[in-house]
């Protein structure tokens, strides 16, 4: 029959609650950090019905409604749809500040060269600091960690 001394049992334990708890700690650190520095964008979409003569869409930012509209797609955005079928768009601004708002406008592109720009529908969006999805998995994965850590401290006799 073979002894084991409880305490040395209890000590593993406790080590081990506490790495884990420490674990989760990183976690959360890293995805803080994850979330802190990485580049923000903001992704525009929009769906027309149709398209009749129409070659292309170009967007144009700003900081206020009323304020100057700079042109932000590097290119024309070709047109994709039909005079009996629209199509769906998107365009990914990459230029954009963390907790800030911006404004857009589309600007519709004729294959004679007008242009309607779509002040009427101007879309706004505030980039956010974090993700929201980053919030509640730091807080939960803080949670965790200073739970383990607390518990494993207890159990190896520290309090």
């Amino acid at each position: 029959m073979t002894n084991v001394n409880p305490s040395l049992t209890t000590n593993k334990h406790a080590t081990l609650l506490v790495g884990l708890g420490v674990v989760w700690l990183l976690l959360a650190g890293g995805v803080l950090a994850f979330q802190l520095f990485t580049p923000k964008q903001v992704r525009i979409e929009w769906e027309t019905a149709t398209e009749q003569n129409t070659a292309g869409f170009q967007l144009y930012r700003s900081s206020t409604p009323a304020g100057d509209f700079e042109l932000i797609t590097p290119a024309m955005i070709a047109s994709e749809g039909s005079a009996v079928s629209g199509s769906h768009y998107s365009f990914v601004d990459s230029g954009v500040e963390p907790g800030e708002t911006y404004y857009y406008l589309l600007e519709e592109i004729e294959y004679d060269a007008t242009t309607h720009r779509y002040e009427e529908d101007m879309i706004s969006r505030q980039v956010p600091l974090m993700a929201w999805w980053a919030i509640v998995m730091v807080a939960g994965a803080l949670l965790v960690g200073i739970a383990l850590v607390v518990a494993g401290l207890r159990e190896g006799g520290v309090t």
